[in-house]
Formats: structure tokens, C-alpha cells, sequence
């Protein structure tokens, strides 16, 4: 028994437990180390009644709850504030036993327990839910308390005015019932994973019932409230109608999606320019306009996106663009060239506009579409190159009626003149003579007939014959043919044309332009010093050969303009014909090439072909 009382002795103090004892009888009163410790007095404090009660805020009713004891017998247990030797404010615990004995109390008895931690908590937490339910109760946005099985525990004014329902009817519901049927799988399965702990809370669109039958649509944003032991309790749902927004959101998508179609109907790319950064955002178009698939083409600064564009064309798209973020124009616009996938460069129309600028009017951000126009650029430039063609027609049929009326008919006219003297001319000598004169002029009219021939041959065999030549081969074929004229002329020729350059050309064509250049340049040499010709070939599509010589050289200034012309001649050669030249230019052009001549006069000439 003695250690049982010892054992109780060292346990009091571990639980803080103050023991107390009244002897109505002596008046004497009892107190335990632990009731001093709570009343905060020394240990030699001596305790009765009247210094007890002094400790309670409320010491009639304390007096009251012990009077009960003893009228009742029974056990007594209330929470008292108390004020202790240190003027400290405690909430304490307070349990009271009467002892009789022979039916009269003799004494009481009990305990004290410092609950002031307890109590403050629970204070805290009183404030904390009125304070809440006071959020709840006001909210500007729905608010509500589910069960776990989704029935309504508790819902707001501004919940009840969302949905038309007053607060009672909700009991009639859950939170699936008033869920549109499109909608429910999602909110079941929400719920199901906050339950299962897969997620902390969710945020859902969704449509809810009305009560007259119309669906509102709702932003929905739920969590689970969890027990000490994290025991699911119940959810807290906040429900916000987003009716207009969501209608915005649609008229938008709508709008996107129109546009998206008008995008995809006209083919064009768009991208989006961040000058401060220069980063650039295109879409997946653009990088098929220009053959890549979306992941192969990197392009996040416009700095890559200017590598791209033609070298010729950079510097006229700075141009475009200063003057749009000058504000000289609207908008940017330029047509350019930029690199395909195929290396090849492809004609593409850049269009854009700046929408912000900064406080100083400098351009920050910037909107642009790209448009693949090579089909049309390519268009245009046969249309230019027909009109070329037709305006090359035309001159030459100026020529061919400046020929027939000037040579043809003077030709003509000398042989009627002959004819009518003839008939008139009895002298057999004089005939003889008459007749030989006509005899010439016919050869002239035929001369002048075969050379209009050859004009138009050009025309007809146009690029029909072409066919893979070997430069090299066809320049020593020349040179082979003309062996004899070139030794005359102790000529010194250097030929500086790749033995692998190809290209596609008319036979016939390109020997007569080899031969009437190189023998020209034989014909119209310096006498006085010894004749060079350089013949030299760079490059492909096209292939460009130069042929220059040390000779005579002609006055581009007086006769540049008549240059290829028929029956222009510059040097007065008793063998010329001016034919030459006139044939070279009409076989370049007519295999779609160009030809261009530089001279100085008593330096020497260089003609520079373009041969496709």
C-alpha cells in the first residue's frame, strides 16, 4: 500500500494535477506542490478559504459549485478563470467531492488542472470558424460544404442566388445531380482523387443546373478537410459563375478558329517579332513554306530569320522595316527572296505591323504574316520576258521592214533601171556589160535574202536542238577550224575554261557564235603589236564566258547602240558585212542567254555571254 501512495505521489506531478482537501470541520485546507505551482505562491503559503476564492474572477460561483457539492453529494466539475499570485490570468479545471460521514459532510475534496493552453486553442479556434463562416456567409462567389458523398451541407447566400434554389431545397440534392451530364465523369473523378489523396485540390469547368432548367456555366475549385488523423471529413467548394467569360472565351475561340481557316485557306505563315529581345515565334506554316517540317527549322531570333533572305534583298528589307518603325509607313512590306530547304531561293512577301511602342516611340513588339508569291513573281517575269521577246520581235521587224524597204527595193530598183537600159542598148559590148551588172546585183539580192534567212532560222530552232556540250571541247573545235587563220596571225590564245563545265546548247548555235567572235577578234587585231585572246569560263546556271582580245577595239560611245544591229559595221573592212553580230546576239538571246560587250578603243574588246 505504501508504494501504491508513493507510486501516486510521483505521477501527480508528471500529469500537473493539483490535489486539494477542505476540512469543513477544522477549516484546514490542503494544497498539493502542483496547486502552488498553478496559483503561482511560495511553498510555505497557507491556504483557507477566503485566500482561495481571492485567486477567481468569478468566486460566487466557485462558492456556489462547492455549496452544490455538498447539498448534492455528487461530483462538481466547471473551468474557472483565475488571476494568480502573479497577477497572470489562468483558465483552470476544477473538480469537487464531498466525503460524508454518518450522513453529514465532513470535508472536500478534489482536483485542479491549469486548462489555460486548452482553452486559449479552443478560443482561437471558435474565432477562426466564426470568422470563417462569416467569409462563407458574405463570399461574392458561391461557396458551400460537401459531404464526402457530395450532398450539401451548407451553402451561402450568393450559391443559393447563383442557382435559383433558397438554402433548404439544396438537401434535396448532391453536387452530381445538378452536374450537366457532359460534366459529371469529370467532377466524379475529381472528387475521387482528392479522396484518394492522387491530389490536393481541383479546379474544374463545368455546367450546373439552374433551378428553371438553363445550365450556368461555373468555375468549380474543391479540396478535402481532413481529421487529426487525416480522416477524410468533408470538401469546401468555392463556385464562381463564369457565364460572360465563358461566352467571351467562345466568341474568341470562334474568332481564332475563323481565323485560323483564313490563315490556312490563303497559305500564309505568320510570326510574332519581340524587339527587345529579338526573339521571333513563327507558326508551323512558315516553316513549310519554306520545305522544312516544323521541328527542323530553328528559327528564334530574327537575326536567323534575316540569314535567310537573299544577300541582294537584305539590305531593301532594313529599308522596309525603318521606314514602318520611322512611321513613314503603316505597315511593312517587302517581297523578297529567301532560302528554301532545297538551297534554292524562293520569292516570299513579308507583311507586318508594330503593335506597342514604347513611351519614347520606339517600335517593342510586332505582328507579320509570309506569303509564298514565287509562282507569281516567276509569272511576272514571263510576262516580262515575253513582253522582252515581243519588243525584240518587233525591233527586228523594223529591221526586217527597214531591210525589205531600203535593200530590196534598191536592189530591185537597180535591176529595172539595168532591164530598161538594156532593152534599149544595141551595142553588143554595152549588153555585155549591162549584163554583168545584173548579173552582180542579183548576187546581192540573193545575199541579202540569205541572210534574212538565217535571221529567222534563229528564231525557229529556238531551244528544240539543245543538247549537253562539253565547253572545253566545242571552244578547241573552234580554235581547230580556225587553226589556219590564227597561225596567219601568230595569235597567243590562253583558255581558262574547267574541263567539267556543261552546258545545254544548240550545236549548230554555239559553233557559230564561237567562230564569229574568235574571228573577229583574228579579223579586227592591232597591226601593231601581236594579238592575245583570252577565253575564259566561271560558273553555272548560268555559265559565264568572256572572250577578250588586245585588238583595235571599238567606240561603244558612237556605235554601242548599233552594236549587234544587221548591216552594222564600224572598222570599213572591205569584207564586212555587219551580220556577224547581229547573228551571235539573236543565237544568244534565242537560247535564252545574254551577251554584252566592253571596248576601249586601240585596247581591245571583251564580250561577256550568259549561257543557260
Amino acid at each position: 500500500m505504501q508504494n501504491r501512495l508513493e507510486l501516486y505521489q510521483k505521477a501527480v506531478p508528471l500529469a500537473k494535477l493539483g490535489i486539494w482537501e477542505r476540512n469543513l470541520v477544522t477549516g484546514d485546507i490542503y494544497w498539493n506542490k502542483v496547486m502552488k505551482e498553478i496559483y503561482e505562491v511560495s511553498d510555505d503559503f497557507r491556504p483557507d478559504l477566503d485566500k482561495s476564492l481571492s485567486f477567481y474572477v468569478d468566486a460566487e460561483r466557485m462558492a456556489t459549485t462547492m455549496d452544490r457539492a455538498i447539498e448534492t453529494g455528487k461530483e462538481e466539475s466547471s473551468k474557472f478563470r483565475i488571476f494568480t499570485a502573479k497577477a497572470k490570468l489562468k483558465w483552470v479545471k476544477v473538480r469537487i467531492q464531498a466525503n460524508f460521514e454518518n450522513g453529514i459532510c465532513n470535508s472536500l475534496f478534489g482536483t485542479l488542472e491549469d486548462v489555460t493552453e486548452k482553452e486559449n486553442m479552443q478560443s482561437i479556434l471558435e474565432e477562426r470558424e466564426k470568422r470563417f463562416f462569416q467569409a462563407f456567409d458574405h463570399a461574392p462567389i458561391g461557396m458551400a460544404l460537401l459531404s464526402l458523398k457530395g450532398e450539401w451541407l451548407k451553402v451561402n447566400s450568393t450559391l443559393c442566388f447563383l442557382l435559383g434554389y433558397e438554402e433548404p431545397e439544396f438537401s434535396q440534392f448532391n453536387i452530381q445531380e445538378l452536374a450537366h451530364t457532359e460534366d459529371l465523369d469529370h467532377v466524379v473523378a475529381a472528387m475521387e482523387k482528392l479522396l484518394a489523396s492522387e491530389s490536393s485540390s481541383f479546379n474544374l469547368e463545368l455546367r450546373l443546373f439552374h433551378k428553371n432548367g438553363t445550365s450556368v456555366w461555373v468555375m468549380l475549385s474543391q479540396s478535402l478537410v481532413r481529421g487529426q488523423y487525416q480522416d477524410a471529413r468533408y470538401f469546401i467548394a468555392h463556385i464562381k459563375d463564369i457565364s460572360e467569360s465563358r461566352k467571351h472565351t467562345e466568341i474568341l475561340l470562334r474568332e481564332r478558329l475563323r481565323l485560323d481557316n483564313i490563315i490556312k485557306a490563303t497559305g500564309v505563315g505568320t510570326w510574332e517579332w519581340d524587339l527587345k529581345t529579338d526573339q521571333l515565334l513563327s507558326n508551323h506554316r512558315t516553316a513549310k513554306l519554306l520545305g522544312y517540317d516544323p521541328h527542323e527549322l530553328k528559327i528564334d531570333y530574327m537575326r536567323d530569320w534575316q540569314l535567310l533572305i537573299h544577300p541582294d534583298d537584305r539590305e531593301n528589307n532594313l529599308l522596309m522595316l525603318q521606314d514602318c518603325f520611322q512611321r513613314k509607313t503603316k505597315f511593312y512590306c517587302c517581297e523578297c527572296r529567301m532560302q528554301h530547304k532545297d538551297r534554292e531561293y524562293i520569292w516570299m512577301e513579308i507583311r507586318g505591323k508594330v503593335i506597342e511602342w514604347s513611351e519614347t516611340g520606339e517600335p517593342m513588339f510586332m505582328l507579320g504574316t509570309c506569303a509564298n508569291i514565287h509562282e507569281r513573281k516567276s509569272m511576272v517575269e514571263r510576262q516580262n520576258k515575253a513582253i522582252r521577246i515581243i519588243s525584240e520581235q518587233n525591233r527586228r521587224l523594223l529591221d526586217f521592214a527597214h531591210i525589205v524597204s531600203h535593200n530590196l527595193r534598191s536592189h530591185a530598183g537597180n535591176i529595172q533601171m539595168l532591164v530598161e537600159v538594156m532593152a534599149n542598148e544595141s551595142d553588143p559590148n554595152e549588153h555585155r556589160e549591162l549584163m554583168d551588172m545584173l548579173g552582180i546585183n542579183v548576187t546581192n539580192l540573193q545575199q541579202t535574202l540569205s541572210h534574212l534567212n538565217e535571221a529567222v532560222k534563229v528564231q525557229d530552232r529556238g531551244k528544240t536542238n539543245s543538247k549537253k556540250l562539253n565547253l572545253l571541247s566545242e571552244i578547241h573545235k573552234t580554235l581547230h577550224t580556225l587553226s589556219e587563220s590564227i597561225k596567219r596571225s601568230a595569235a597567243v590564245i590562253q583558255i581558262l575554261v574547267d574541263e567539267n563545265t556543261n552546258i545545254t546548247f544548240d550545236p549548230a548555235y554555239l559553233e557559230s557564235i564561237l567562230l564569229n567572235l574568235l574571228s573577229n577578234c583574228i579579223k579586227y587585231r592591232h597591226p601593231e603589236r601581236q594579238l592575245k585572246i583570252d577565253i575564259i569560263a566561271r560558273g553555272e546556271n548560268p555559265t559565264v564566258l568572256k572572250v577578250t582580245d588586245n585588238g583595235i577595239g571599238i567606240d561603244l560611245k558612237m556605235h554601242g547602240h548599233k552594236l549587234f544591229g544587221m548591216y552594222k559595221t564600224f572598222h570599213g573592212n572591205a569584207d564586212a558585212r555587219g551580220i556577224g553580230l547581229f547573228l551571235v546576239k539573236n543565237q544568244v538571246e534565242a537560247m535564252e542567254g545574254n551577251i554584252k560587250a566592253q571596248s576601249k578603243v586601240g585596247a581591245g574588246t571583251t564580250f561577256t555571254l550568259e549561257l543557260n
